[in-house]
């Protein structure tokens, strides 16, 4: 996964992952694995997993991170250890995972005044 974003700013992370309905709880776990390192790393602010309110045959988790710079996310993602756990998540017999990463900077914002 090429995750170079050579941006000096706040970055977020927008990544949705379908898995079958039946293997939800274990995709669930195995994320909170890859997330916990990334928690860990320089730059790194928060990361949220979303579940649609109703499943369907296939569920459609997003995942969405904050990194304070995308040059922090850039040496993240870089770590040995968090390339491996991402190696396990998609070579895990027991998961069959489709993903679709992207990277975002904020272009507008709105907040309660």
């Amino acid at each position: 996964m090429d995750t170079k974003t050579g941006v000096d700013g706040p970055v977020t992370v927008i990544k949705s992952y379908s898995v079958p309905v039946e293997e939800a709880e274990r995709f669930i776990e195995v994320y909170q694995e890859n997330a916990g390192i990334m928690a860990h790393q320089p730059g790194f602010l928060r990361s949220r997993l979303h579940r649609p309110l109703a499943d369907a045959p296939e569920v459609r988790f997003v995942h969405i991170a904050d990194w304070s710079s995308g040059l922090a996310l850039d040496r993240a993602t870089a770590d040995p250890e968090w390339l491996s756990s991402m190696q396990r998540m998609f070579d895990d017999p027991g998961l069959h995972i489709t993903s679709e990463p992207a990277g975002y900077r904020v272009v507008v914002q709105f907040e309660p005044s």
